[in-house]
């Protein structure tokens, strides 16, 4: 009886992933011309694209759950004095539909010297509060 349980169990758990939908979306979108201010330097984007990738699932109990991961893609930035410098890291956001929401946003400045500035700021909105760390050197746009 206890090993027939257990097989029901087993059962149950592996059916109920496949009841619950999900969807995986990948879009791209230009950054050229946009600003980046930092105490230092202003850089502005002379090319690139941040490629975004969406997934979206929904669970046995109805509830909603996403992820979101933005990556830089030949992103390049010129500053004030024409030095040359790209962007690497990731944004990364996730959550679900009853308001708990994470979000990372973890980016370099590299130059010829290394990391020139960073964005470093992570985020969680839970029950109604904004909860915001800022470590970085510069701020998003």
């Amino acid at each position: 009886m206890r090993n027939l349980a257990g097989l029901l169990v087993l059962g149950v758990a592996l059916f109920l992933p496949q009841a619950a939908s999900a969807a995986t979306t990948r879009e791209s979108f230009d950054v050229t011309g946009g600003v980046l201010a930092c105490p230092m330097h202003t850089y502005t984007f002379t090319s690139g694209a941040f490629t975004s990738v969406m997934h979206e699932s929904v669970d046995a109990t109805g509830t909603t759950h996403f992820t979101v991961t933005e990556t830089p893609d030949r992103v390049s930035l010129v500053d004030e004095n024409a030095n040359t410098y790209s962007l690497r890291g990731a944004i990364w956001f996730g959550g679900r539909n009853d308001e708990v929401l994470t979000a990372t946003h973890m980016l370099n400045i590299v130059g010829r010297g290394g990391v020139s500035d960073n964005v470093r700021l992570v985020e969680q909105f839970r029950n109604g509060e904004l909860i915001s760390r800022d470590f970085g050197s510069c701020e998003l746009p």
